[in-house]
C-alpha cells in the first residue's frame, strides 16, 4: 500500500526526461474580492503545460463572475482550464477531493483562491522536481495583510525524517497542503485523500501522510502569496464545527501514523503534537466533550501523558502549561529532530 522515498526515486528516474504536466486546484467559495489577482496570476505562469481546475463550491457571490472575466482575456489558456460544480456547497475539503479526482497531472499544486502566485511558481518547482526526484518540492511564501508584505517564510533546509518531526508536533513549521508541487500518485498508491467535513486542519490531516511516503525537496523563492486578512476564511473563524473538524484531523493522522510501517519512528513527535489538542481546547475555550467524542487517541509516553494532564488541568495556569509544552518541544526537536 505505502509507497515509499526510495520507490519514488526509481520510478522518477525511469521517466526524467519526460515532460510533466501540472494540475492547479482550486476551490471556489466566497472569494469575489480576490479571485480575479488570483487567477490572472495562474493565467501568467511561464510553464506552458498546465491543467486548471476550478471547483465552484456553490458560492453565494460574484466569484465565478469574477473569474470568467479574467479567463476570457486569455484565450489561449481556454483548452486548459476546467470549471467543476457541486450541485450544494460541500466544503472545502470536498472541493479539494473535486479537484484532486479530476486531475489529469503528474503533480498537483493546490492554491487557495483567496491567494496569488508568482508567474514563474511552476517553472521553478517542475525544474527542481526534475532535477532532485523529490515528490514533493516546497518553496517560500510572503504573507500578505491589507495589500502589503508582512512576512517571508523560507523552507526548512532539513532531511525529510527531520521534517517529519517537525510537521507532527505542530505549530513549528507550517502544515500547509497549498503553494506545493506533489506527485499526483503519492495519494492514490498510498490511500491518501481529504476527508469530507474536515474543513478546518484538512491539511494537517494530509501532509504527513505524504511526507511519511515520499523525499521532499525546496526552492528558496518566494512564490506563494498567503493573503490572511480574508475575515471569510477558515482560518480566521474558531467555531464548533472548525474544532470538531481540527480534532478529526489529528486523529487522521494518529491512525494512519500507527498503521503505516515507519511510524514506529515519530511515535514520539506525533504523541507531543497530540499536546496540542489540549492546548487548542485552552485557547479557544472549546468544550471538552468535544475532544471525547472526536479524538480517543492517548499519548503512551510518560512525559507526554504528563504534559498532556498539565493542558488539560484548568487549575494549572494556561502559561505554565504551554511554558513547560513548549519548552519541552524545543528540547526535543534539538537533541533528536533529525
Amino acid at each position: 500500500m505505502f509507497l515509499i522515498a526510495q520507490e519514488c526515486l526509481i520510478l522518477h528516474k525511469s521517466n526524467k526526461v519526460r515532460e510533466m504536466k501540472v494540475s492547479v486546484l482550486l476551490p471556489i467559495y466566497g472569494v469575489e474580492n480576490y479571485i480575479a489577482q488570483c487567477a490572472t496570476s495562474l493565467m501568467e505562469q511561464t510553464y506552458k503545460d498546465v491543467e486548471y481546475i476550478f471547483v465552484n463550491d456553490c458560492t453565494p457571490d460574484a466569484s465565478m463572475e469574477q473569474l470568467n472575466q479574467v479567463l476570457e482575456a486569455y484565450p489561449e489558456r481556454k483548452s486548459q482550464v476546467r470549471i467543476l460544480e457541486h450541485e450544494h456547497n460541500m466544503g472545502l475539503a470536498m472541493a479539494r477531493i473535486t479537484a484532486l479526482n479530476a486531475a489529469t497531472g503528474d503533480a498537483v499544486i493546490f492554491v487557495d483562491s483567496d491567494d496569488y502566485v508568482a508567474t514563474t511558481m511552476v517553472d521553478f518547482l517542475v525544474a527542481e522536481m526534475q532535477s532532485s526526484g523529490a515528490y514533493i518540492v516546497d518553496a517560500g511564501y510572503v504573507i500578505v495583510s491589507n495589500g502589503a508584505i508582512t512576512k517571508q517564510c523560507m523552507p526548512m533546509h532539513v532531511n525529510d525524517k527531520a521534517y517529519l518531526k517537525t510537521i507532527l508536533c505542530q505549530n513549528v513549521e507550517p502544515n500547509r497542503i497549498w503553494g506545493r508541487l506533489i506527485k499526483k500518485c503519492l495519494f492514490k498508491q498510498n490511500g491518501i485523500s481529504f476527508t469530507p467535513g474536515v474543513n478546518y486542519g484538512e491539511d494537517f490531516s494530509v501532509l504527513p501522510q505524504l511526507l511519511v511516503n515520499a523525499c521532499r525537496s525546496w526552492v528558496d523563492d518566494c512564490l506563494y502569496y498567503y493573503r490572511d486578512d480574508n475575515p471569510q476564511s477558515y482560518t480566521n473563524n474558531i467555531t464548533t464545527k472548525n474544532a470538531v473538524s481540527y480534532l478529526k484531523s489529528q486523529q487522521i493522522v494518529g491512525e494512519y501514523f500507527i498503521k503505516h510501517p515507519k511510524g514506529k519512528n515519530y511515535v514520539f513527535a506525533m504523541q507531543l503534537g497530540w499536546v496540542n489538542v489540549w492546548r487548542f481546547v485552552r485557547r479557544f475555550n472549546v468544550d471538552k466533550s468535544l475532544v471525547e467524542e472526536h479524538f480517543s487517541l492517548r499519548p503512551t509516553n510518560l512525559i507526554i501523558r504528563f504534559l498532556s494532564l498539565m493542558m488539560k488541568n484548568e487549575k494549572i495556569p494556561y502559561k505554565l502549561a504551554n511554558f513547560l509544552y513548549l519548552s519541552a518541544r524545543k528540547i526535543y526537536l534539538a537533541l533528536f529532530g533529525r
